[in-house]
C-alpha cells in the first residue's frame, strides 16, 4: 500500500507560423524565382523548388510548393501554387524573295496582333515590308507576339532575299540619216527586248522621217528582275549629193 509520485512541467508554446506567400506565375523561359516565404529559415518542398526556396520554371504547369518549419507537433506548413505558363506558338510564315524594285506589301504572322522588326520593315504593326528600303541582300525579319492572357512573349523569324536589278545599257545616243536602211541597235546584257517607234523587239531600227525618237531596251535576269535603259535616235535629212552637169 506504499505510494510515491513525481511531477514534470509541460510548457505549451505557440508554434512559429509558416507563410508561403501569395500564389505566383511566370513564363517558362523566366529566370529562377526566389520565393519569399517566412520564416526565412523554413524548408521548401515540391516539384522544381530547392529546400532554400529557389524555383526553376522550366516545365509548364501548376505546382504545389510547401514551406515548413518546426518539428514534432510544432511542425507548421503552408502551401502556395506556382503556375508556369507556356510560351505562345508564333509563326512568321515562309521565306520569300523579291526584286528590289517590287512595291511594298504586308507580312502575315500568327497569332495576329504581334509586331515585326528587321531591315525593310516600315510599319511594325502592319508588318509592311519594302524591298527598296531593305536593299539587295538577305534579310532576317522577326515577328514577336505577347500572349495577353499570360504576358509570355515568343518570336519567329523568316528570311527575305532581295535581288538586285540587272545593269542594263541601251548604248549611246545615235544620229542616222533619213533613209530606209535598217540599222541593228545592240543593248547589254544580250537577250533583252526593244520598244519604241520604228524599232523591232530585236532592235532593228528603220528611219521613217526626221526627228528624235526614244527607244528603250529592257532585260530580265534569271531572278525575274527587270531593268531598262533608253537611248535617243535622231534622224536627220541626208545632205544631197550633186555631181554637177555632164
Amino acid at each position: 500500500g506504499c505510494t510515491n509520485s513525481d511531477t514534470r512541467t509541460v510548457n505549451v508554446i505557440a508554434p512559429t507560423p509558416s507563410n508561403a506567400g501569395p500564389d505566383l506565375n511566370a513564363c517558362i523561359d523566366a529566370a529562377n524565382v526566389v520565393l519569399n516565404g517566412s520564416p526565412a529559415s523554413g524548408t521548401w518542398t515540391g516539384s522544381g523548388v530547392t529546400s532554400g526556396g529557389i524555383f526553376d520554371p522550366t516545365v509548364a504547369g501548376t505546382f504545389e510548393l510547401i514551406i515548413a518549419n518546426g518539428a514534432g507537433n510544432c511542425l507548421v506548413r503552408d502551401t502556395m501554387l506556382f503556375t508556369v505558363n507556356p510560351l505562345p506558338i508564333v509563326n512568321a510564315g515562309i521565306d520569300f524573295s523579291n526584286c528590289v524594285s517590287d512595291p511594298g506589301f504586308n507580312l502575315s504572322g500568327t497569332p495576329i496582333g504581334g509586331t515585326w522588326s528587321g531591315t525593310g520593315i516600315t510599319n511594325s504593326a502592319l508588318g509592311t515590308f519594302n524591298p527598296n528600303t531593305a536593299g539587295a541582300g538577305i534579310h532576317t525579319l522577326t515577328y514577336t507576339y505577347t500572349d495577353p492572357a499570360t504576358g509570355c512573349t515568343a518570336n519567329d523569324q523568316l528570311t527575305a532575299t532581295i535581288f538586285a536589278l540587272p545593269v542594263v545599257n541601251a548604248g549611246i545616243d545615235t544620229t542616222l540619216c533619213n533613209q530606209p536602211f535598217p540599222i541593228q541597235l545592240n543593248g547589254t546584257p544580250a537577250g533583252g527586248t526593244w520598244t519604241g517607234a520604228n524599232i523591232t523587239a530585236s532592235g532593228i531600227f528603220t528611219p521613217a522621217g526626221v526627228g528624235s525618237t526614244i527607244v528603250t531596251y529592257t532585260f530580265t535576269n534569271a531572278n525575274g528582275c527587270a531593268n531598262s535603259d533608253s537611248r535617243t535616235v535622231t534622224v536627220v535629212a541626208p545632205v544631197p549629193s550633186n555631181a554637177g552637169p555632164d
